[in-house]
């Protein structure tokens, strides 16, 4: 099972083949921050070297090299530890109201 990054909504792979953005928050489901290569501390913030550069790691992006990251805690409630600051998830609501304009 998978999950989105933003709301950890748990995504199925039917979601994922049909919908761009997550049903729940609307974030980008094919991003970097949902790829298993997706590493904070690297300073290219991608562990696979081949990877194309992509100034914003939470919009959809065409990177061949995209697996979606698993979950790795069975309930999202219980995840203590949230990379995503709260100026971040500030910045993606607001991407998100004018998305579809």
């Amino acid at each position: 099972m998978w999950q989105c990054h933003y709301c950890r909504l748990p995504l199925s792979l039917e979601i994922q083949t049909k919908n761009r953005l997550c049903p729940n928050c609307g974030s980008d489901i094919h991003c970097c921050k949902n790829c298993v290569h997706y590493d904070e501390s690297l300073n290219s913030k991608c562990s696979e070297p081949n990877s194309p550069w992509v100034a914003d790691r939470g919009t959809q992006n065409d990177c061949s090299f995209f697996e979606h990251r698993p979950t790795t805690t069975p309930n999202p409630q219980t995840q203590s530890t949230d990379s995503t600051t709260e100026a971040e998830r500030a910045k993606e609501a607001f991407r998100a109201l004018f998305r579809d304009l």
